[in-house]
């Protein structure tokens, strides 16, 4: 055999170790490159709930090419939207508001300013890097600062005193985007910040978070449909809950003890935190029924009564034979925003709900309204039992927003459920909805031929009536 074939030339030998040497600083610098990756990782996962997240991507076919529902139209709240060209004129408007609020709270600007710069490095750490990177620490802070103190004063204040001219002209005549705007998702500050300013003013009681919470300023007019809309958004209005009371009924200490990691997080939080916990989770089904579909079953559709918001059950009646109740839903251009708002915060932090199994509260309910929209006719049904109100929306316009949210967010736990106990309502009562379904898709018919019915039996009354003098002739 070759001698060749039995060792390394000399070239060849003083490669090995070069070649090793290389492997082992490749592999090292891989190790410290998947370790850094797990520890921020594991941090992010950590301030989850408390991180100012971007709109989801997969999400962003809800909200269509304008992006009316991620992009702010008035006021930009936070780094992620400040800056655009549109968003400039509020700008005057939040830092006279900063000193208004400093003002009359007796508090110079230097203290209010030094308690941000206090909480500023643990306010950044909530965002995107690339969105802060190119901000310094006293410009973050100024920021933090002006669009906190804004908040503060909108909420406690605002354009609510007719007296403050603070909100007159452009700023008044955009109320409803403002309350739009406010609650989107990537237009939040951390929490932390909002309470440093409380803090400072003495803006931090109950009274305040709970008015974070509730829209009084976008509600109908009609007095019936404003009772039903104060039930859902404004959690202690008195309401039947049909003995389906959560343990924190009555209770607003629980708004007060709750720290939410911003604005929307109240809002969604103050909705549905006196929604008893999820009933065991059920197998999924393909079963599907529409709202036009529900009455041929026998089972009513209802607006929920109850003091919370999403509500979703399927009960048994004595007369009727089963009624659907969900929370009625009063649509404009601020609550579709809010609603999508509060979908996307679900889908990016609903592992860390607690009380809820998956979180996904706000987004069954859409869910089962979108399933139960078809076709226009179905919408008509959920308008005339009150569930949907939506005056300046078409039955076309509100089918399309529906839809277009059944497509791309999660089916949640309580939808999976109540879907179930519609389905299970029908299989346990089969015959009793077919003779249901028959009479009510054939009422019309069965009328009329009564009505014949009715028609031939006074006939022949009046022929015997008319007969019977002869007939006791002929007898006698």
């Amino acid at each position: 055999m070759d001698a060749r074939n039995n060792s390394l030339l000399p070239g060849e030998a003083r490669s090995i170790p070069i070649v090793a040497a290389v492997a082992q600083e490749e592999a090292a610098a891989l190790r410290e490159s998947l370790h850094s990756a797990a520890e921020t990782l594991e941090t992010r996962i950590s301030i989850t709930r408390t991180r100012i997240h971007r709109f989801p991507h997969r999400l962003r076919g809800i909200v269509g090419a304008d992006s009316c529902h991620v992009v702010p139209s008035v006021v930009a709240i936070g780094p992620y939207h400040h800056g655009r060209p549109h968003l400039q004129e509020m700008e005057e408007v939040k830092r006279a508001a900063a000193h208004r609020l400093c003002s009359q709270s007796g508090r110079p600007v230097e203290e209010a300013y030094e308690k941000i710069l206090s909480v500023a490095g643990d306010a950044r750490r909530c965002y995107d890097g690339l969105f802060v990177a190119g901000l310094g620490d006293a410009e973050f802070a100024t920021m933090m600062f002006v669009d906190a103190c804004f908040l503060v004063w909108y909420v406690a204040v605002g354009p609510l005193d007719e007296y403050d001219r603070l909100f007159a002209g452009p700023a008044l005549s955009s109320v409803s985007n403002i309350e739009k705007d406010i609650f989107m998702l990537e237009n939040q500050i951390p929490w932390l910040v909002v309470q440093a300013i409380m803090e400072i003013t003495k803006k931090n009681n109950v009274g305040f978070l709970i008015s974070c919470s509730r829209p009084w300023k976008i509600r109908p007019r009609k007095e019936e449909e404003k009772k039903r809309w104060m039930a859902q958004w404004c959690p202690t209005t008195t309401g039947d809950d049909h003995g389906r009371r959560s343990d924190h009924d009555n209770d607003d200490s629980i708004i007060q003890s709750y720290t939410p990691p911003h604005l929307l997080g109240l809002l969604r939080f103050c909705l549905i935190c006196r929604m008893p916990p999820e009933k065991s989770e059920r197998r999924p089904t393909n079963f599907i029924i529409t709202a036009f579909g529900l009455p041929q079953a026998g089972i009513k559709l209802a607006a929920s009564t109850v003091r919370w918001f999403a509500d979703m059950n399927c009960t048994k009646k004595p007369v009727i034979f089963g009624e659907l109740s969900l929370s009625p839903l009063y649509l404009t251009d601020v609550t579709t925003s809010w609603l999508v708002n509060m979908a996307a915060l679900e889908s990016v932090e609903a592992s860390t709900v607690e009380r809820f199994k998956d979180g996904y509260v706000i987004s069954s309910y859409l869910s089962m309204l979108a399933t139960l929209m078809e076709q226009e006719e179905d919408v008509q049904a959920l308008r005339r039992s009150g569930v949907v109100m939506a005056r300046k929306f078409t039955n076309t316009e509100t089918l399309a927003f529906f839809k277009g949210l059944g497509k791309h967010i999660r089916l949640g736990i309580n939808y999976v459920n109540t879907l179930a106990e519609i389905e299970r309502y029908m299989h346990q009562r089969p015959l009793r909805i077919a003779v249901h379904k028959f009479v009510y898709n054939n009422y019309r018919y069965i009328i009329a031929v009564m009505s014949i019915i009715s028609v031939l039996v006074g006939i022949f009354k009046a022929l015997y009536s008319l007969n019977k003098p002869c007939i006791d002739d002929i007898t006698n």
